[in-house]
């Protein structure tokens, strides 16, 4: 098993030209739509759930390492830090009103709703990760991280785990075509292309949850030595 790896989602084979994406010993590219991937895969949904496709597939198919992480390819780490378990290396947080105030002025708020129905029938009325979403003003954006690999399946588990129920109780089947409608129906004057990635934006509020709540985040700018892979 190595030490680290570094997952980078890409979709287009121009990109690695255009953002001069190279694999190393520590970064490998995952094209997310290439559905042709050997191992379980949800690729035929990259348009909706973004570089959710490559965490399922690292996770689904465990490809192992000590430290696990993802960034993509507008967003990379450039240096690692030495984490302990439940320590979560972050590109950058921020601080807003509220998360759920912040995702109602983007998206389809209902879809938030939906969520926090969903934690709360898991989790009880008044679980954290409801809390959260509805009350918590710090943000993880970006979908970016590195975490030890026995945190990030925790964390997996209560990612998918909740965006399938949400794809359950809306009849979406895992279907490309149900979900375009499903975005077309909730953005008929707006965007459906960018809108049609409502699992992504609501996964990587989920992924923020899931760190803020369980985990330790760590940015590199808050420590002054670091493993040093790039230095």
């Amino acid at each position: 098993m190595t030490d680290l790896t570094i997952w980078l989602t890409y979709h287009d084979d121009s990109m690695i030209g255009q953002y001069d994406l190279k694999e190393d010993d520590v970064l490998r590219l995952f094209k997310g739509n290439d559905t042709g991937v050997e191992g379980e895969n949800i690729n035929h949904l990259n348009a909706f759930y973004s570089e959710m496709t490559t965490m399922y597939w690292v996770w689904k198919n465990q490809k192992r390492s000590r430290y696990v992480g993802f960034c993509h390819y507008r967003r990379q780490f450039t240096h690692f830090l030495q984490l302990s378990r439940g320590e979560c290396q972050i590109l950058h947080a921020q601080r807003m009103p509220s998360v759920y105030r912040h995702y109602k002025d983007a998206h389809n708020y209902r879809d938030m709703d939906d969520i926090v129905a969903i934690l709360d029938d898991k989790y009880g009325q008044g679980n954290p990760y409801s809390a959260y979403l509805l009350h918590d003003g710090l943000f993880i954006p970006f979908c970016c991280f590195i975490m030890h690999w026995e945190d990030f399946e925790q964390m997996m588990d209560f990612l998918f785990s909740t965006l399938f129920e949400f794809d359950r109780r809306h009849h979406l089947d895992m279907r490309a075509e149900n979900y375009r409608r499903k975005a077309e129906q909730d953005f008929p004057h707006d965007n459906v292309d960018y809108q049609q990635r409502a699992m992504s934006f609501l996964a990587e509020r989920l992924i923020s949850c899931y760190i803020v709540t369980h985990m330790d985040a760590i940015t590199v700018k808050n420590i002054k030595h670091w493993l040093g892979y790039y230095d």
